[in-house]
């Protein structure tokens, strides 16, 4: 019998019941590369950011091959595809893979923007500020059960930790005039998706706005997140949903209704089919 082939690229997620949407480890001699080639070509549901330490590394981000050299920093966003392909024997770096929930809105902005130029080289001072928050970072992850006031302070240096790195890249994107800013066009929907995901829900209306056909909106997006607009339209929504169930005291028939939802049994089926929780078992898993 002949073995089928995958027909969809395999999509990573952050364990659903992570206290803080965070996980932080070093990747070196004693936990090689090899290890990281083992996914093979994949999408991740969160962010991720990659420290690089010591020596060289080989990787696919989308269709582009990238090579990175230490001291040098990577940001993949979520829906990216990537695939590590080969290292240096001395490579050693910091990952950390971050919910969307903990990277801050300026900083998606900036992130987004260079989500295809690949690993940036470090000066001598933002490598000793990365290298420093990531130790520290490591250091309050293991100590989960034993820190007090965990998970706020961990969300707290997560979200320097971001403004670092989106600073970082905001230097570099000033400093190298060959940059590329990614595709127009993408940027322009996820600017306009930002300010009117709580009223426009529909696809046709973001490429009416643009005055694009639907289909060549959708193919544009989809070549350059790996997503449809369907897909960011829901993500942007869910992404305040899960703010609001966090940080507020709505209930949630007041958290759909505030989204544009008039049915909270048709939000809280969406916000399941997304987050992979209902809404009451995302707010006790990240509130309690």
């Amino acid at each position: 019998m002949p073995v089928r082939r995958k027909t969809e690229i395999p999509i990573h997620r952050l364990d659903k019941d992570n206290p803080v949407g965070l996980k932080i480890h070093g990747i070196d001699s004693t936990k090689p590369y090899a290890d990281a080639r083992a996914y093979g070509a994949h999408r991740d549901d969160h962010y991720v950011f990659i420290l690089f330490l010591k020596g060289t590394c080989r990787m696919r981000i989308d269709t582009q091959l990238h090579h990175a050299a230490a001291p040098a920093l990577l940001s993949i966003l979520p829906g990216q595809v990537h695939q590590y392909l080969t290292s240096s024997d001395d490579a050693a770096v910091w990952f950390m893979a971050a919910d969307s929930l903990l990277v801050g809105d300026p900083f998606q902005s900036m992130l987004n923007d260079v989500a295809h130029i690949g690993p940036v080289p470090l000066t001598p001072d933002q490598f000793t500020s990365l290298e420093g928050m990531c130790n520290v970072l490591s250091r309050q992850f293991e100590g989960m059960d034993t820190v007090p006031y965990y998970k706020p302070v961990m969300h707290s240096l997560v979200t320097a930790f971001t403004g670092i790195v989106a600073g970082v890249f905001k230097e570099y994107m000033g400093s190298d005039k060959q940059v590329q800013r990614g595709a127009a066009i993408t940027s322009t929907f996820r600017q306009l998706l930002a300010a009117h995901y709580k009223t426009m829900k529909s696809p046709a209306d973001y490429a009416a706005k643009l005055n694009l056909s639907l289909s060549y909106l959708n193919e544009t997006v989809k070549i350059h997140t790996g997503f449809p607009v369907s897909y960011w339209i829901q993500q942007e929504t869910m992404m305040e949903a899960r703010r609001l169930l966090y940080y507020s005291q709505l209930s949630i028939k007041e958290v759909a209704y505030q989204l544009g939802y008039d049915d909270p049994t048709y939000f809280s089926r969406l916000f399941k089919k997304v987050v992979d929780l209902t809404p009451g078992e995302y707010r006790k898993n990240h509130r309690e």
